[in-house]
């Protein structure tokens, strides 16, 4: 404070006067000698053991920031091998070259049990097989950059320990690569493949049986559609993988064994999460009891089957479902998912259900459907000021909810504000054209995190003269 009092008294002073430089220079004298100390190399203070004890809580691209350091922190990272136990080159700013991969590894001197691969440079194809190679112990390996699949494959029969493996969008492959490092690798546990296509024709062959596996993801691009039917033989692959836990096959055509019969998930015993969004199959299918979240989310079926019908849906422990794009879900349908777990569900998204009407929404609201709901997406739905108003006094647990292009006005924003006061954290709503800006600002002051924006109209084209 006085230094400070000081400083202000010199700016005072007029240029003029002869001691001006004199009270700067003072000034500056006392400023240094407050000034916190220099700062101390840890390696000079800290006993080694407790150094070593810190550092490995640093992430990957820390350790490699401290190597440049000086040649004595240099010397301590490279000599404890076990810093080099988890390699994720996924935040390098130059691309990765083959060369600096031997060179981490080697460092890890057979240590290193989790190798993230992206930022590819010089020789791209010949990373994975020198990975899998190397580091013998390899657990988990993770590739959010691009490959080919055939690069990925090369690597998979010297990777027999791997546990995790991740491919990204980025890395497209087909069905065949796929099931073949599935059999390469049979002590996976968790598999994901997040861009896959046909395999030219060919059906895949699921050859062995995969008991660990508890993870599976096998997604086509979202584009998939667009360029051709994506076919998956469903059911041989299901008889492998009896104790899976999660699984996700979207954006697949599912062609049933028998005419009308729908997809047949009531074997898998332990599966608690499936994704079958986007895709094109006998619906409902036949899951076992043990579900707990399920995604159908702009799911179509064959035209043959004349009626979607949820008669046989029992999922008493389901928290998550997610109906969305379904148009011509009914109030029956509806009510036949959540009635087995009515008031249990967390999360509902029936988004885009344009066939449910508002009395529908109502009843959905007022009769303990949605009690323990905590996220709700309602985008698209007919909704209006009273069903606002009812869900205000009637979901207590309401943390999020998506509004999008309804019929809300500012009466029902400000209704559901004031009536999930303590709760509400989320609102959604966009394209809400009857929704006035107050209301909007009103829920901001509240301390609600507000959407609230319209898609900008389509520019360029040919005019029409009006009439």
């Amino acid at each position: 404070m006085a230094l400070d009092l000081y400083e202000m008294g010199t700016h005072k002073v007029p240029p003029s006067d002869p001691n001006i430089m004199l009270l700067r220079g003072q000034h500056e004298k006392l400023t240094r000698q407050l000034a916190p100390p220099r700062a101390i190399d840890p390696l000079q203070m800290l006993p080694l053991e407790l150094a070593e004890m810190t550092i490995k809580y640093l992430e990957f691209r820390h350790l490699v920031g401290l190597l440049r350091v000086s040649k004595a922190w240099l010397q301590l990272l490279i000599s404890i091998p076990s810093l080099w136990s988890d390699l994720d080159f996924s935040t390098a700013k130059k691309p990765v070259s083959l060369g600096a991969v031997r060179k981490y590894i080697k460092r890890g001197k057979g240590t290193t049990t989790r190798v993230t691969l992206d930022r590819f440079g010089s020789n791209a194809e010949k990373i994975p097989r020198y990975v899998a190679t190397r580091c013998r112990g390899l657990k988990d390996l993770r590739i959010p950059g691009g490959l080919i699949g055939a690069s990925v494959l090369a690597a998979a029969p010297c990777a027999s320990s791997l546990k995790t493996l991740i491919i990204s969008k980025s890395c497209q492959m087909t069905c065949d690569v796929v099931s073949q490092l599935l059999s390469h690798c049979p002590n996976l546990e968790r598999a994901e493949f997040q861009s896959v296509r046909p395999a030219g024709g060919r059906t895949a062959i699921w050859e062995i049986d995969m008991p660990k596996l508890r993870t599976l993801t096998l997604d086509t691009p979202r584009e998939a559609r667009r360029q051709g039917e994506y076919v998956l033989a469903l059911d041989p692959l299901l008889t492998k993988i009896p104790n899976i836990h999660t699984l996700s096959v979207q954006g697949w055509v599912v062609r049933p064994s028998f005419p009308g019969q729908s997809v047949d998930f009531s074997n898998l015993h332990q599966l608690q999460h499936l994704n079958i969004s986007r895709s094109t199959a006998v619906l409902p299918p036949q899951l076992p009891l043990t579900v707990h979240t399920i995604a159908m989310e702009n799911c179509s079926h064959f035209s043959r089957v004349q009626r979607v019908s949820f008669a046989n849906f029992d999922l008493p422990q389901v928290v998550r479902l997610s109906l969305a794009g379904w148009s011509e879900l009914s109030w029956g349908d509806l009510q036949t998912c959540l009635t087995p777990s009515k008031g249990k569900v967390t999360h509902l998204d029936i988004g885009g259900c344009i066939a449910l009407l508002s009395a529908n929404l109502k009843e959905l609201v007022t009769h303990g459907y949605l009690e323990g709901v905590e996220d709700l997406v309602l985008k698209s739905c007919n909704i209006d000021d009273e069903i606002a108003m009812l869900t205000a006094r009637n979901v207590p647990h309401l943390k999020n909810i998506d509004l999008a292009c309804t019929k809300i006005t500012g009466v029902g924003v400000k209704a559901l504000i004031i009536g999930l006061e303590d709760t509400l954290e989320h609102l959604c709503l966009d394209g809400c054209h009857f929704t006035t800006i107050d209301a909007v600002e009103f829920a901001r002051a509240k301390g609600v995190k507000v959407a609230f924006s319209f898609p900008e109209p389509l520019r360029g084209g040919r005019r029409i003269r009006q009439r």
